[in-house]
């Protein structure tokens, strides 16, 4: 990953001004729930006080994401055009079918510093702030979300070696598609898209079939872990009841990012080869 440390390091006063935005809207984001519930508890009793907190945190999170929004624009731009332009004065071998399609993977790398590193610093500190504020509540609940860990993990293993070799034969297949459409035979033309359909095919089929056990076991565990809440804390109001179950998800959804990640850190290795491949060449 030097080279993703290395456009870190090129861009990092404005990329950090970003990822500030993110954590400052993320940390607003995990005390919802528990103000929510507060929130409603008060509302039941005519009591306003939280609505105004509530309404301090959603107004400050739009604030925030705006700022966000507007800034990274023209510096993901940035940065793009100049992981382009270096790539091409670097490779000077590559036929244009894998320079188009390299430059296009390119994209790959900005979006994973636009977007994916912007989902896992959310993961993060949703999985950590979540955890927190389950086992404040019920030990015993915090207990069974943890064990919620083991099954993902294991169906993370079961699942992305495949997918993964599967990304690098539809890159390699992308770097060939300009080749074939000066081919002259319909023929090898037709084979070619025959072949590429059948790799999204089975990428798609393999990840519908993780997506399928990894929310079958986390709707599950979700059932537990209400259960188990619900039985052990006595004197439960609506309010507390509402921001359990939104911390009880948030933090299963967020244990969605592992099988994510592998996958994403598998795409972009595979991109970053390829663009390094064609410059030690030369």
């Amino acid at each position: 990953m030097k080279y993703i440390l290395k456009t870190i390091k090129e861009n990092k006063i404005p990329l950090f001004f970003i990822y500030v935005f993110i954590i400052l809207a993320e940390l607003l984001l995990l005390t919802e729930p528990f103000v929510l519930g507060k929130t409603i508890d008060g509302l039941i009793v005519n009591n306003y006080d939280w609505l105004f907190v509530f309404l301090f945190i959603k107004i400050f999170f739009y604030l925030f994401m705006y700022k966000k929004m507007v800034w990274d624009t023209k510096v993901y731009i940035n940065i793009y055009n100049r992981l382009v332009l270096n790539y091409i004065k670097k490779d000077y071998d590559s036929d244009s079918s894998t320079k188009m399609a390299r430059t296009d993977m390119v994209n790959n790398v900005v979006n994973f510093l636009e977007n994916d590193i912007h989902y896992y610093i959310m993961a993060i500190m949703s999985v950590i702030g979540s955890l927190f504020f389950i086992f404040t509540a019920s030990v015993s609940t915090g207990l069974v979300v943890l064990a919620c860990t083991i099954p993902i993990i294991l169906i993370v293993a079961l699942f992305y070696k495949k997918i993964a070799q599967n990304t690098k034969l539809i890159y390699t297949n992308e770097e060939k598609k300009m080749s074939v459409f000066n081919l002259d035979s319909v023929n090898l033309i037709e084979s070619f898209f025959n072949r590429r359909a059948k790799l999204f095919i089975s990428q798609s089929t393999l990840q519908a079939k993780n997506w399928l056990a990894l929310n079958v076991t986390r709707t599950l565990f979700l059932i537990l872990a209400l259960i188990v809440f619900t039985s052990d804390v006595v004197g439960l109001s609506q309010g507390e009841a509402i921001s359990m179950y939104q911390y009880i998800q948030q933090f299963l959804l967020s244990l969605l990012s592992i099988p994510i990640s592998i996958e994403t850190f598998t795409r972009i290795k595979d991109v970053i080869n390829r663009i390094n491949e064609s410059v030690r060449d030369n």
